[in-house]
Formats: C-alpha cells, sequence, structure tokens
C-alpha cells in the first residue's frame, strides 16, 4: 500500500490514483453487501421501521428533557469554555429569548389591537403587555 505509484498522466490526483488501487477490493465488498441486502431484504426493511419508531418513542417520550435540565446541562457545556466566552454566549442567549419574548409580545398586542372591540381582560393583558415591551426596550438601549 506505501508503495511510491507512478503516473504517466501528470493530472491525475491523489484521489484518482486512491481509486484505481482501491476499486477492485470495492467492487467485492460492494458484490457481497448487494447479495446480502438481496437475500434478507425484508428482514433489513423491518429493522429499519423498528428503529424508526423506537428512536420517535425513545425521543418524544422517555428521554423527554424538561427545560430546567436543558438550562443545567447547558451551563455545564458552558463550564469548559474560558469565562470570556461564556458570558458572551449567556448574553446571546439572554437576547435570543429577549427577541422572542417581544415577538410575542407584539403578535398578541396587534392581534388585540385587530379587534373590532376588546374585552376588559384584553385591556390589562394589552397594558401589561405594552409595559414590557416598553421594559425591554428601555434595558437594550441601556445594554
Amino acid at each position: 500500500m506505501f508503495r511510491k505509484t507512478h503516473s504517466k498522466d501528470r493530472d491525475t490526483t491523489i484521489f484518482q490514483e486512491l481509486k484505481n488501487e482501491l476499486s477492485p477490493h470495492l467492487a467485492g465488498v460492494n458484490g457481497h453487501l448487494k447479495g446480502l441486502m438481496d437475500r434478507h431484504a425484508k428482514i433489513i426493511f423491518c429493522v429499519m421501521l423498528l428503529l424508526i419508531v423506537s428512536s420517535f418513542i425513545l425521543t418524544f417520550f422517555v428521554l423527554k428533557p424538561t427545560s430546567e435540565n436543558q438550562a443545567q446541562n447547558f451551563k455545564k457545556e458552558l463550564k469548559p469554555i474560558p469565562g470570556e466566552l461564556s458570558g458572551e454566549f449567556s448574553a446571546i442567549q439572554d437576547l435570543t429569548l429577549r427577541a422572542a419574548k417581544m415577538a410575542e409580545l407584539k403578535a398578541e398586542i396587534d392581534r388585540i389591537i385587530a379587534q373590532d372591540s376588546i374585552s376588559k381582560t384584553d385591556s390589562a393583558y394589552l397594558e401589561k403587555a405594552i409595559e414590557h415591551l416598553q421594559y425591554f426596550n428601555n434595558h437594550s438601549h441601556e445594554n
């Protein structure tokens, strides 16, 4: 394998030479895999379906992380990062949370304002939402 390969064509690349060198071996492996798949196609298909269903069940029902657990895991992942960068990550996380909250509040305010008549609960919510938006705007200008 580690012998010098001389090429008559100067434009050949390493990948082309590797392909020429390994193609007989890969063709043999490819033939064996095709034969195995042809003989056991139903079993392979059933195993694939079983893996998909089991991963779906595990993802959404068994290994469902809580938001508190995710925050703790995120903090654990940040510990190996130097202090300067962890501060930056937490600042970015804080900004994304604020932006999401502001977008949610703006959408809710637009929905309430678009109504023909506003109930007392909507009016109270609207006041609180506007206060929150003002707080976020003032807080973002300070930073």
